[in-house]
């Protein structure tokens, strides 16, 4: 789920993020004798943008889309690749040669797809997928300071309105929305993992005033921060 945005996969689907999008997620079918298993690979900009050197322009993408994340179906190429990955888990004398191998035919093949474009986009220096995911980068690396947009914009050699209007079509949302969203993750985490008190834990991430945390912790997630806590530390009922 990215904001409004519900993305729904399976067995039968890829999902491909071009950027880091504040997400949350959950696990719809799990079964004590059939549990969750979900395979993850990095990508590589680098060896993306090589792959695109060799391989010229792709197809372009069937989705008008720029969102930073898609789901498209998977293959049988991709789905072989992946397999031989897993199986060099149980041998680790051949991992380190044959591994990058097999992962970057999957990355080949990703190329290959109908969303190819899109994610040649991000190995683009002078795209502005790439330059979204630089204001991305140091969003997240200066999430609790306080955000001037037109300086943000031109670290990323945009004008302020060419900013606004890539950012939101790559995240959903406008640079001060993303900001604010990982501000509230992160205070989340620090409330749950850390058992930091809600007053510390908004002034942490960068707020200033505890009623004004509250109130856009209560707009995320539903609740005050002190009854989300203690919500989601209640013992499972079976």
């Amino acid at each position: 789920m990215l904001r409004d945005e519900v993305y729904a996969y399976d067995a039968s689907r890829f999902l491909v993020f071009s950027t880091d999008l504040p997400i949350s997620a959950q696990v719809t079918h799990a079964r004590f004798n059939e549990p969750y298993l979900c395979f993850r690979l990095d990508l590589d900009p680098t060896e993306i943008s090589e792959l695109v050197l060799q391989l010229g322009p792709a197809a372009a993408p069937r989705s008008s889309t720029s969102r930073g994340l898609f789901l498209s179906k998977v293959t049988d190429g991709m789905l072989d690749a992946a397999i031989r990955i897993m199986r060099l888990l149980d041998s680790p004398e051949d991992a380190a040669t044959l591994a990058p191998l097999a992962a970057r035919e999957l990355v080949y093949r990703l190329l290959r797809s109908e969303q190819g474009e899109r994610l040649a986009q991000v190995a683009r220096a002078d795209s502005h997928a790439n330059r979204v995911m630089r204001a991305v980068t140091l969003l997240k690396s200066n999430f609790a300071e306080p955000l001037k947009v037109d300086d943000l914009a031109r670290e990323c050699c945009m004008s302020t309105s060419s900013l606004h209007h890539h950012f939101r079509a790559v995240t959903s949302m406008s640079p001060l929305q993303y900001q604010k969203q990982l501000r509230l993750q992160e205070a989340r985490r620090l409330l749950l993992s850390e058992g930091m008190e809600v007053s510390r834990a908004g002034y942490a991430v960068g707020y200033e005033s505890a009623s004004q945390f509250s109130r856009e912790y209560s707009r995320l997630f539903g609740v005050p921060p002190s009854r989300d806590v203690s919500r989601l530390r209640e013992p499972v009922r079976q």
